[in-house]
Parts: C-alpha cells; sequence; structure tokens
C-alpha cells in the first residue's frame, strides 16, 4: 500500500513538472529563475530570444557571462545592475520596473523571491515586451498632439454636455483658449454665460429651434471672455435624444473666426470705401444718394448733389510726384468732410473729383451757403511734407428732383455745372441749367475730334513777325497753334484749349508744336532766311510735365537747331502754379541755352517778385495794356514802370497787341525793345510767312 502511494506521488509530481514546464514555454513572456546566489537555474525559449543571449552562454550558466551580454544591449545600464543589486541584498523584496534598449525595444521587468517554507532560495524575473504597445502609445499621443495642434491651429475646439447626472460638460483645450480660460484652473460650464448680450437672443432661438427639430445646428455669433474681449466664434452640434425622446446630451465644434470676420469685414471695407482717403466709393456713393433720393421724396425736402473738381491739380501730381498728390488729396478730403454737416456723405468720386451729397435741405440756398464754404476751405494753403501747396475747387450743383431723378442723371449733371465753373476761372461754384447739357455735349465731341485731328494730322502752325522797334527788321517769329476742321475751317487755340487740357491732349499736342516750330527754324536757316529765333508758347501743363526738359532737348538734337535759336514763352499764371520747379525748369533751360520770356505779363497771377530768380531774358506785355496806351495815362504808366524794371534787370521789353501806327509809334516812345502786332502783318502759313522774311524789308518804315 505504501509503494503504491509513492509511485502516484512520483507520477503526480512528473506529471506537475512537465505541466510547469509546459506553461512555462508557453508563456509569451520571457522568464528566467535564479537561486539565491544569482546563479541560472532555469529559463524559457521566449528569454532567449527576449534577450538575444547565445545559447552556449546560457549553457554554462554563468550569471555573469550572461548580465555582461543583457547589459550591453540596454540605453541605461548602470541603473538595471543597481536594480538587480538592491533586489539581492533584499532577497524577500518584489521589484517592477521598465527597461529601454538601444534599438527601441522596450520591455517590463517584474522580479519576485522564489520561497519554500517562507524562505528565499531563489529569484523569479520575468520579462514582457511592450515595444509594440509603447510604439502604439506614442503613435497615439503624438496623434492627439496633431490634432490638439490641428485644432489650436484652426481655433477649433469640441465639447459636450450631459443633461443627465448632474449636467457634466467636457471642454478640449481649445476651447478654454477661444474663452480665454485655463484647464485644471477653470471649471466648464454652458456657453451661454458667455454670449455678447446683442446675441444671446438669437444664439438662444437657434438652440430652442435644434431641440424642437432635432436637427443639427450651426451659426456664428459673438463671445465676450472673461476679460472683456470680444471674439467671434462659429458654433455647430447637434443634441441627442432618447428612444422616448429624452434629452441626453449635446456635443459640437466651437472655432474661433474672429479673424476670418475681422477679414470680411476688412473686404467689404474696401469694397465700399476709396483706400486712399477712407472716403466712400462709387458703390456707397450710389446707396447714399438712393437713400437721400428716397428721404426728399418722403419728406418733400430736396437733396443737392456737389461735382467738386480740383483746379489744377495734375500740375502738383506731376511735378512733385503720386505720393505728394495722395497725400494733398487726403488734406482735401479732410477739409470736405469738415466743411459738410454730419448727415450729408463725401465721397472720392475718382481721381481729384470728389461727390458731396447734402440731404434734408430747407430749399436750394441752402446747398449755396454749404458750397461757398467748399470753395473757401479748399482754397486756402496745404502743408504736405514742409511744402506749401495750393489749389482750388471747381463744383458743380444739381437737384433732386429739379434735376434729375436718379443718380447718374444727377451726377453728370453736377458735372456739367462743374465744367461751367471751371470754365468761369474755377475757385466757384456753379448750379446746373439745361442748356449746359447741350454745351456739354458739344464738349465731348470737340474732344474727340480733337484726337481723331492729332490722327488726322490737322494741327498746323501759323507765324507772326516780332519786329525790332529801333532797326525795324524782322528779328523772330512766334509760333501759333491753328486747327484745320474739316467742316468748320481754321480754328484758334482759345476755341480748344480749353477742352484739350481737360482730355489731356495739351502735352502731346504741344509737343507736336514745338518739334514742328523746331524743325521750320531749320530748314529756314538751310534756306539762308531765317529770323535770330523762334517762339514757342509751352503751356502751364507742358510746364508740369517732368519730362518736359528732356523733350525739349530732344526736339533740338531731333532738328539740329542750336538752343540760341530758340525762345520759350511762358505765362505768369503757369509760372507761379509752382514757382520752385519754374524757377528749376527756367534755370536748366538757360544752362542749355535757350532764351525764355514771360508772355502776357500783367494779367493773371503775376511773377513781378520772382523776376530776380527767374533767368529770362524777356518780357511781353500784354495787349490790354497796348491797346489804350496811347490815350490812358495809367496803361501808359504802367508800359514805362515795367519797361524800366526790365531794362534795369538787362531783359527785353516787347509790345504784344500792337495794331495801329499810334500804338506802335507810343509804345516805341516808351522803350519797348520789340513790337508785335496785326499792325505788322496777322498771323501767316510758313510759305507766307517766309516771302516776308526774303524781302528783309524794313517794318518801321513800310508798315502803315
Amino acid at each position: 500500500m505504501m509503494k503504491g502511494e509513492g509511485s502516484i506521488s512520483r507520477d503526480s509530481l512528473a506529471t506537475e513538472r512537465s505541466l510547469l514546464l509546459a506553461t512555462l514555454e508557453a508563456t509569451a513572456d520571457g522568464i528566467l529563475v535564479v537561486d539565491r546566489s544569482g546563479k541560472i537555474v532555469r529559463f524559457n525559449k521566449r528569454f532567449t530570444s527576449m534577450w538575444r543571449i547565445p545559447d552556449a552562454v546560457l549553457a554554462t550558466r554563468d550569471d555573469g557571462r550572461a548580465l555582461a551580454h543583457a547589459v550591453r544591449q540596454l540605453k541605461n545600464p548602470e541603473a538595471f545592475l543597481d536594480k538587480v543589486r538592491e533586489l539581492y541584498a533584499d532577497p524577500v523584496s518584489e521589484s517592477f520596473d521598465v527597461l529601454e534598449f538601444k534599438d527601441g525595444r522596450v520591455f517590463e521587468r517584474y522580479s519576485i523571491p522564489q520561497l519554500v517554507d517562507g524562505e528565499p532560495v531563489g529569484r523569479v524575473w520575468s520579462f514582457r515586451d511592450i515595444s509594440d504597445r509603447k510604439a502604439a502609445e506614442e503613435a497615439l499621443r503624438e496623434s492627439r498632439a496633431t490634432l490638439a495642434e490641428a485644432q489650436h491651429l484652426a481655433h477649433l475646439g469640441t465639447w459636450s454636455h450631459e443633461f443627465a447626472g448632474g449636467g457634466k460638460s467636457f471642454w478640449s483645450d481649445e476651447i478654454y483658449s477661444i474663452f480665454g480660460l485655463m484647464p485644471g484652473v477653470d471649471q466648464p460650464d454652458l456657453f451661454t454665460k458667455y454670449d455678447h448680450p446683442e446675441d444671446a437672443a438669437a444664439v438662444e432661438r437657434t438652440m430652442a429651434e435644434a431641440k424642437r427639430s432635432h436637427k443639427p445646428f450651426s451659426f456664428d455669433h459673438r463671445i465676450v471672455r472673461p476679460d472683456g474681449a470680444v471674439r467671434w466664434v462659429h458654433e455647430a452640434g447637434e443634441f441627442l435624444f432618447s428612444a422616448e425622446g429624452e434629452l441626453l446630451r449635446s456635443l459640437g465644434t466651437l472655432i474661433d473666426i474672429t479673424d476670418r470676420k475681422e477679414a470680411e469685414e476688412k473686404l467689404a471695407h474696401l469694397a465700399h470705401y476709396d483706400g486712399l482717403t477712407e472716403l466712400p466709393n462709387r458703390m456707397m456713393l450710389a446707396e447714399r444718394l438712393n437713400h437721400a433720393m428716397a428721404f426728399s421724396e418722403r419728406n418733400k425736402r430736396p437733396t443737392a448733389v456737389l461735382f467738386v473738381d480740383l483746379d489744377r491739380f495734375k500740375n502738383i501730381n506731376d511735378t512733385l510726384g503720386h505720393l505728394t498728390g495722395d497725400a494733398l488729396l487726403r488734406a482735401v478730403a479732410g477739409r470736405l468732410k469738415r466743411s459738410v454737416r454730419a448727415v450729408d456723405c463725401v465721397a472720392r468720386y475718382a481721381g481729384d473729383e470728389f461727390i458731396i451729397v447734402l440731404t434734408d435741405l430747407p430749399n436750394a440756398q441752402a446747398a449755396t451757403k454749404i458750397a461757398q464754404k467748399v470753395v473757401n476751405e479748399t482754397s486756402m494753403s496745404y502743408v504736405v511734407d514742409g511744402r506749401e501747396l495750393f489749389t482750388t475747387a471747381s463744383i458743380g450743383i444739381s437737384m433732386y428732383p429739379t434735376d434729375g431723378h436718379d443718380v447718374d442723371t444727377l451726377v453728370r449733371n453736377a458735372d456739367t455745372a462743374m465744367y461751367k465753373a471751371k470754365e468761369r476761372g474755377g475757385n466757384s461754384f456753379q448750379f446746373f441749367a439745361p442748356e449746359m447739357h447741350e454745351a456739354a455735349v458739344r464738349r465731348v465731341s470737340l474732344e474727340n475730334e480733337l484726337r481723331a485731328a492729332q490722327r488726322r494730322n490737322e494741327f498746323l502752325l501759323h507765324y507772326q513777325p516780332i519786329v525790332s522797334a529801333r532797326s525795324g527788321q524782322l528779328v523772330a517769329a512766334e509760333a501759333l497753334l491753328r486747327w484745320r476742321h474739316p467742316t468748320l475751317g481754321l480754328r484758334l487755340p482759345e476755341e480748344f484749349s480749353a477742352v484739350a487740357e481737360e482730355a489731356g491732349l495739351l502735352v502731346p499736342i504741344g509737343t507736336w508744336a514745338l518739334r514742328a516750330a523746331c524743325e521750320q527754324m531749320k530748314q529756314w536757316q538751310r534756306q539762308g532766311v531765317a529770323p535770330e529765333r523762334v517762339t514757342v508758347n509751352l503751356s502751364a501743363r507742358q510746364l508740369a510735365d517732368p519730362h518736359v526738359i528732356r523733350t525739349i532737348s530732344g526736339t533740338l538734337r531731333a532738328s539740329q537747331l542750336e538752343p540760341s535759336a530758340l525762345e520759350i514763352e511762358l505765362t505768369g499764371t503757369a509760372i507761379m502754379s509752382d514757382v520752385e520747379r519754374s524757377v528749376r525748369v527756367v534755370k536748366q533751360l538757360g544752362a542749355m541755352g535757350i532764351r525764355v520770356a514771360i508772355d502776357d505779363f500783367g494779367v493773371g497771377q503775376n511773377p513781378i517778385g520772382q523776376l530776380k530768380r527767374l533767368r529770362i531774358s524777356a518780357i511781353k506785355i500784354d495787349r490790354q495794356f497796348i491797346r489804350s496806351v496811347e490815350t490812358d495815362e495809367f496803361d501808359s504808366s504802367y508800359v514805362i514802370a515795367i519797361t524800366n524794371l526790365a531794362h534795369n534787370m538787362r531783359l527785353r521789353v516787347v509790345a504784344e497787341g500792337v495794331e495801329s501806327r499810334g500804338q506802335y509809334e507810343a509804345v516805341k516812345r516808351l522803350g519797348c525793345d520789340d513790337i508785335q502786332g496785326h499792325f505788322f502783318s496777322a498771323p501767316l502759313p510758313a510759305a507766307e510767312f517766309k516771302h516776308l522774311l526774303e524781302q528783309k524789308r524794313m517794318f518801321a518804315v513800310d508798315a502803315g
């Protein structure tokens, strides 16, 4: 009986041992068993594959060699060995830690003592490869970090709110950021406490409708952060219900769209306001004028439209540059706004053109008072970049409903009236009258004809002799522009120059005239009949042209005419429009050897105070002082005074518009050097003028 029992025990023990070894090999962990001294007792195959220890080393049961092979693979072998020494010093302690390998693998290490009858006889080490799990966790962490970063960059946060169980809310980190709060410090709450007061009612209605319809919601609204900052957000989400229709929770997203809203507002502003002056543009003007007309219709009170155009602005822009011109426009815009009432609209129409809409006027006379105020304000000097500038305004006025019932008609009629104000010298205002429309049509027709005249070479020059008062010889020829109109015949500059200037044609026409005069003078020189010089008028617009010197020097080179044979005539008004530039241009012309004369001296803006600075050669006294020089004491005294002044400055004096022998004798007696006028000859075509040159007659003897 005893023998049988022992046999059964040995069989059971063998079975258990076999089961233990099978279990040891079947586990996914690497198992290492050592005795009390650390000598290897047993291990499974998973241990050897995990630690990559050669079988030959393990066969020796030399734990030192095996340990040395193991620690070479670790990132921190010292920590590994410290833990081993610590456990061997305390045989009954347990331990858990994580090992990181140089090749990126990660093991969990667990160690427990092996006890027999409560006494430690060895230690069991368990190693689990968690490399894949760690990689997955890292990937998840990176994914979450990337998502959080993306949400942060997009200002997008996620949220949820439980209606059951105490109404718990969840906010992502970006939600806290949007509301200016801190995770872990501030607690999630319903968004309603942050709704902007002006948007709260709309938010409540939207949410109520989403609950009622069981449909998702999506809308923009403003929030107010605890620091008082207002932000725009786009909120989207939905409410979740049970099968019985009980409201369970809501969830959704919140995105900060403040930058987008500000960009949209900026675009809307740019679409309706002028970028330079910040005044309403044409689009906004049309809206304001339509509103003003509707108000007038309801209240039976007129609306006025003022078309404001700056006088001589192009001269400033061309001479001093666009930056200075832009600064001047901004200054003008400020004065226009200060000149009108708060209910009125000031808009920039185009270039140097502005529109003022005066609404709720008691009568048309009220527009007169405001228009005069605008004229006065704009005519005062401006200081731009330390430079004093002057400009004035021409204003045309149309009235609703008298002068039109729509935006285009009112603006067009005000524009027409503005041209009438310009024709009268500018710096004034003019109300629209029906007959002005016909004049405007004629002006547009004339502009089109002028452009066609350029293409068809219909311009030509006539020449009028300038005669020496002392010798009676023909000393110069003034080139005068003419237009050979195909149906109206020969037309003088005063009939078309104003329209040519408005259309921007004066510079190209003037350039053609300069070239034609120089070429004609050179031809006379080759024929041996040329006078001393040919004089050419330069308009104010040409003087302001930044390329004027290059144009003149290029013309002389092309025609091969000596500079001393050319005299340029400038009006006092042209000079005074920008004195500093005029002084520079005249100095440059003088340096080239070109003579400069002041034409129409005594009328318009008089540059007497600038004569010392201007390197001119002659003064041409205007014909209005010559007309009565024989009988009018003032005119006679004026000619004497100007002649004495000019001679003291070594300048030549030319009397213009001499038409009779009495005038001729008077200006000669008063000391004028040269004389020009119909008394000698009307302006003649080049071929006829050549006959005068060929005759070489003494005009003082033959005249009359």
